[in-house]
């Protein structure tokens, strides 16, 4: 298959043919074996009498078949092979079955079976004419291949453009099926070729096969894949038809006095004009920094501005309110490297996103929405070395209709574990200090609290606003109701709920001093001092403050067996080495008590996982509680031999917390908690985490999450995950299969599906059948998605036409990522 990657037309085909006429060069018949310069020779073609004509010097022409060499009247010579090369000292070597060197034309004419090899270029035909004086080939009727490319023309003729080297074909065609019918071709009226760069199609046709399917009149089509034209069509069922464009190109840099053109381009900018039948037409541009690394994270400006005609339609199911139809998202997300100090890197982050409304992202940018639905907003000044990072940043709430923190600013100094004074105890500890504030969505004020402040715990419409929230903002609604109606606190209850905000100090430094004993007990002895300083700023409650101490331990030893004979190339195996590491870690920390109502902006948020046992990554610093807790366990890994390495073959780790004092309930123990990753060969590997109550701890809930992918064969691949959630206090249960698959029918054709199905309800969530053919150098799709929000259903297809390997009309082939 070709490949793309290679795309670099040599300029080197470009340069004259070096060299001199051949030694004891006869005017009658001679072969010659080997290349010799010597001095320019005369000879007469003409009549007797006639002027001595003179072969140029800048040939290098050898005839190793044995063939006859003759005089041609006042042409030159004439070389019959069937073994004729020319040789360039640019390495250039041409080949053919007769060869015509024209001294008054200035002219080289290569006939019969004629192939020229420069490089990775390849040029093959039945006759060709170099012009040694203008330093141009006349490729009539020749085919190039410049892998991957192939090309052919009427006419194609090398060029010089503003010092530049080009090709330019009349009525050329252009293609990299390298076979000898190919599957399709590119045809213009004039396709010129800049090496490296770009191809200009006038008149541009797609023909698959000898049928033409597309037309466009002009196409300037960078060999950069983020560059020129791509489109997307498909159907959804929230959109209707859909095409969505794009065409890429490169700006900035600084113009080129003789071509006219930008020379090291850095800015990529993406224009998209994207028609939808049931939502109308929308527009947009993405301006990225090509100098910057992580594009992907730090993807420059965005904007997208779309005039919905429908912009009530819903996709899940849930009526929607009065939603103005000019919906748009604006979004910076740039870095701007500062070169203030040698030893240490400064940057300025800007992550910015402003959309419309709450549902843009989730009708026009579902991939977005499902990771990142409501997304930050920060500008931040980071210095970071090899042993600290400060960060002075602001988190904004630009989009206020969903609930966000903000800082205004914070400025936090994290310092990593490092030895203190070049003495065996390490150091490591932050400092922070910021104005800090949360701001519930707008529309929060009427549609909950206003109801939950007339609201007691014996109304019997209090549950079903409850029902409408949870987490903290649950929380803080049952210690609302759960008041009298006149008692003050419900106003400092209310005021958390809109918008809490304080000035906030803290510090926690900590050291330690890692021991060993013998050769195989590693002991951690830890103490931490930290203090957090509330100063409010509109919360009722009076400033406050709180010390909080640490104290712990951590212990491991590490046993290991070598099992050498374990050797099995059927299961990656090449000898095995256990480690065992069993391990316990102790942690206390003691401070003052809170109460729901004080204020609690970094707060703990629901998850499966368990919390830190260490302060200095604790980040819920708000909700940080005495606790006293021994965390044990073992880790097991199973290392073999992989490319002269150490390769990790199995690992699984097992552990559980014990609690002398539960920070979050009235736990004796935690779950056990089991992790396990296994990957003994490259079609293979599995995942496994699990957690279940070793007691009937009312609090306990269980968890199963495996992973599966595996090729039995070449033309199979499936990968599995199940996900069992059950009795969680704030998440909801869940016992899910996902099924993803892939099935390569033969060398043409081939079949994808993926599926979701919650088994709790029986909710299909997700189906995604996709049909593959491979045309040769073409890839055509077709992809169909139903996904099911419980109270709708949504429908989606993509059509997928792949150019393989040439910078096209590239489709990505996405079904539910739409920008």
């Amino acid at each position: 298959m070709l490949k793309i990657g290679a795309w670099i037309i040599s300029p080197l085909l470009l340069l004259p043919l070096c060299g001199q006429i051949l030694p004891d060069l006869e005017v009658a018949s001679s072969t010659v074996d080997t290349i010799t310069p010597v001095p320019p020779m005369e000879f007469s073609l003409g009549l007797p009498g006639a002027a001595p004509m003179v072969m140029p010097q800048n040939l290098n022409i050898s005839n190793f078949g044995g063939g006859l060499i003759e005089g041609v009247k006042d042409v030159g010579l004439r070389y019959y092979g069937p073994g004729i090369k020319i040789t360039g000292d640019n390495g250039m070597e041409a080949f053919a079955d007769t060869a015509l060197v024209d001294v008054n034309a200035k002219t080289a004419t290569l006939e019969g079976n004629v192939s020229i090899y420069q490089g990775n270029i390849l040029q093959r035909g039945e006759r060709t004419v170099y012009f040694y004086e203008k330093k141009l080939f006349d490729a009539s009727d020749m085919r190039a291949s410049m892998d991957p490319i192939l090309l052919e023309a009427d006419k194609f003729t090398a060029q010089e453009q503003g010092g530049k080297k080009i090709l330019v074909g009349e009525n050329a065609g252009i293609t990299t099926d390298d076979s000898e019918d190919p599957g399709y071709w590119l045809r213009a009226k004039k396709t010129t070729v800049f090496p490296g760069d770009k191809i200009v199609f006038n008149d541009l046709r797609v023909y698959a096969g000898d049928v033409p399917v597309f037309w466009l009149p002009y196409l300037s089509q960078p060999l950069d894949k983020e560059l020129g034209y791509h489109f997307v069509p498909g159907s959804r069922s929230g959109w209707g038809p859909f095409l969505l464009n794009t065409y890429g190109i490169m700006l900035g840099g600084k113009t080129d006095p003789k071509t006219g053109e930008n020379e090291d381009s850095w800015l990529l900018s993406r224009w998209h004009f994207d028609l939808r039948a049931q939502r109308g037409i929308g527009s947009g541009v993405d301006f990225v920094d090509t100098r910057v690394e992580n594009s992907n994270e730090i993807s420059g400006l965005s904007l997208y501005y779309l005039h919905d005609l429908a912009p009530e339609t819903s996709t899940t199911g849930v009526p929607r309110g009065t939603i103005d139809a000019d919906r748009y998202q604006v979004e910076l997300k740039h870095r701007l490297d500062l070169d203030f100090e040698k030893e240490a890197e400064w940057s300025l982050d800007s992550n910015f996103t402003l959309l419309s409304d709450q549902y843009y992202l989730e009708d026009f940018n579902l991939g977005v929405y499902r990771s990142d639905p409501a997304p930050d907003n920060t500008l931040g000044l980071y210095r970071r070395d090899d042993d600290s990072l400060l960060s002075i940043y602001g988190r904004f709430r630009i989009n206020d209709f969903y609930r966000a923190d903000t800082r205004s600013p914070e400025v936090f100094f994290d310092q990593v574990r490092s030895p203190l004074f070049d003495s065996p105890v390490l150091h490591e500890g932050n400092i922070s200090f910021g104005f800090i504030g949360e701001k519930a969505a707008d529309f929060a004020e009427g549609t909950f609290i206003n109801p939950l402040m007339d609201l007691t715990a014996g109304d019997p419409t209090a549950q079903s606003v409850l029902n409408q929230l949870n987490g903290y903002q649950r929380q803080l609604a049952e210690e609302l109701i759960a008041l009298p109606l006149n008692d003050p606190r419900r106003e400092a209850i209310r005021t958390q709920f809109l918008d809490s905000s304080y000035a906030r100090l803290n510090v926690y430094q900590e050291l330690s001093m890692p021991m060993t004993f013998g050769e195989a007990l590693y002991v951690t002895p830890i103490a931490g001092l930290g203090y957090t300083r509330y100063d409010a700023a509109n919360w009722t409650i009076a400033n406050t403050d709180r010390t909080y101490l640490h104290a712990g331990t951590e212990i491991s030893t590490k046993f290991s067996k070598e099992v050498n004979n374990q050797r099995n190339s059927s299961w990656g195996l090449d000898g095995l080495k256990h480690i065992l590491q069993p391990y316990a870690s102790w942690s206390l920390v003691s401070t003052d008590s809170f109460s729901v109502e004080d204020p609690q902006v970094d707060r703990l948020t629901p998850t499966t996982r368990p919390r830190p046992l260490d302060p200095v990554r604790f980040n819920a610093v708000d909700q940080l509680e005495t606790w006293n807790v021994v965390r044990f366990g073992t880790r097991n890994r199973f290392l073999t031999k992989r490319d002269n390495q150490a390769f990790e073959w199995l690992y699984f780790e097992t552990y559980m917390d014990a609690f002398i004092q539960d920070p979050e309930g009235r736990r004796d123990y935690s779950n056990l908690y089991n992790e396990a990753r296994w990957q003994p060969l490259p079609w293979v590997s599995a995942g496994l985490e699990t957690q279940f109550p070793v007691n009937n701890d009312p609090e306990g809930f269980s968890q199963f999450n495996s992973t599966l992918r595996f090729m039995p064969t070449q033309s199979i691949e499936f990968s599995f995950a199940y996900l069992i959630l059950n009795g969680h206090p704030n998440l909801n249960d869940s016992n899910q299969l996902t099924l993803q698959s892939y099935l390569r029918l033969n060398d043409n054709w081939g079949l994808g599906a993926i599926g979701v199905v919650e088994l709790d309800d029986g909710t299909l969530q997700q189906q995604q059948f996709t049909l593959h053919r491979d045309l040769g150098n073409w890839v055509a799709g077709v992809g169909v998605t139903v996904l099911d929000n419980r109270l709708q259903k949504e429908y989606g297809m993509v059509f997928n036409l792949t150019l393989k390997d040439f910078p096209s009309a590239a489709l990505p082939f996405t079904i539910t990522g739409q920008q």
